[in-house]
């Protein structure tokens, strides 16, 4: 059972939490073109519930931290290492979760008859080229450009009905000024 809520905030944004809820943040929204760019993000989110994605992650810090404690205590020192191991195993697992949440977003839209690509374009569009201000290594999403490369790679023509009507697309971009 997966529920979906807008939250009105400038962030751009969408996150998936446990019990399959997915929130966009109006701020994304603000910054979509089309529907196909939201539906691209939405499948996306969908996949960290499909993958549950949120759980794993929790298990595995909760457990790693745990398992860590007791084996290096309180050892000065010894966090800062602990610190670098995770922050770079947690990174790589989160690109990891990045990319199959991606592959699922790829899937759903193709059976939707639409393309992937809008939701590359529309995540381009928020954070811009990343490859010279990330450190690849430590990046806990593959880089933007990566990813666009690849829903326009998967870019297929529209073959299935538009998503949203005009009329609906207006409605649910000014879904947060008129709920205030």
């Amino acid at each position: 059972n997966v529920q979906s809520a807008v939250v009105a905030t400038s962030v751009a944004n969408a996150i998936a939490l446990p019990g399959g809820k997915i929130y966009l943040f109006n701020g994304l929204l603000a910054k979509a073109e089309n529907p196909d760019e939201i539906a691209g993000v939405l499948a996306h989110e969908l996949g960290h519930v499909h993958h549950r994605d949120h759980l794993r992650g929790m298990l595995r810090n909760g457990g790693t931290s745990f398992l860590l404690g007791l084996l290096f205590g309180d050892i000065t020192g010894s966090s800062a290492v602990i610190f670098a191991t995770r922050t770079l195993f947690d990174a790589s697992y989160s690109r990891e979760g990045e990319t199959d949440a991606d592959t699922f977003a790829i899937d759903v839209m193709r059976k939707l008859g639409r393309s992937p690509r809008p939701m590359g374009e529309l995540l381009f569009r928020v954070t811009g080229k990343e490859g010279a201000r990330n450190i690849a290594i430590l990046a806990s999403h593959p880089l933007t450009e990566d990813r666009l490369e690849r829903m326009k790679r998967e870019e297929q023509p529209a073959t299935g009905a538009p998503l949203l009507t005009d009329a609906e697309w207006k409605a649910l971009k000014a879904i947060c000024r008129t709920a205030n």
